[in-house]
């Protein structure tokens, strides 16, 4: 199977009930984005931490983010490419105008510092969004997680099992 690298994309973001997900950074499955519905949270901001290669688990940083956050976020990306609407696929981190561009541009930053201090963990396998095991984090796993973070790396999820282990079988 190919491995698939994009930046930008938006899954259908449609009704609120209904679970979404605008990825920023994709890797055979979400690396990095917002979501609703995903993750352990009812919204949220995801960040890849570690990842185990040979079965594709994935551990994820998890900022918690109001609903109304995330629905701007994907009102303001389907207002600036009104041709793809509950499109799937590539997308631009792009917006109709300068001040929302500013706007999200900041939230996203906040969002990426927020990541290194989350409130939990969430381990997920592959590319899906539902949580194996999601984990609270105390002093020393945000400043662990904000260490992974900083490095630029993905770390491989064995360095992690003090922290969270995959299920025994597959």
């Amino acid at each position: 199977m190919a491995r698939a690298r994009g930046r930008a994309g938006i899954g259908h973001a449609g009704n609120a009930g209904e679970a979404a997900m605008i990825v920023l950074d994709y890797y055979d499955g979400p690396l990095q984005g917002f979501a609703r519905g995903a993750f352990g949270a009812d919204c949220c901001y995801f960040q890849i931490v570690a990842w185990s290669r040979w079965r594709d688990y994935r551990l994820f940083s998890v900022v918690a983010i109001e609903p109304e956050t995330f629905q701007g976020i994907a009102d303001a990306l389907a207002q600036a490419d009104a041709g793809r609407v509950g499109a799937v696929g590539p997308a631009r981190w792009a917006f109709a105008d300068r001040a929302t561009a500013a706007r999200m541009d900041a939230l996203l930053r906040r969002c990426i510092e927020q990541a290194r201090a989350p409130g939990f963990v969430c381990l997920t396998d592959g590319a899906a969004a539902a949580p194996l095991a999601c984990v609270p984090t105390d002093e020393d796993l945000r400043r662990r997680v904000g260490a992974a973070l900083s490095s630029g790396r993905v770390a491989d999820l064995r360095e992690w099992r003090d922290v969270v282990r995959p299920p025994a079988g597959r």
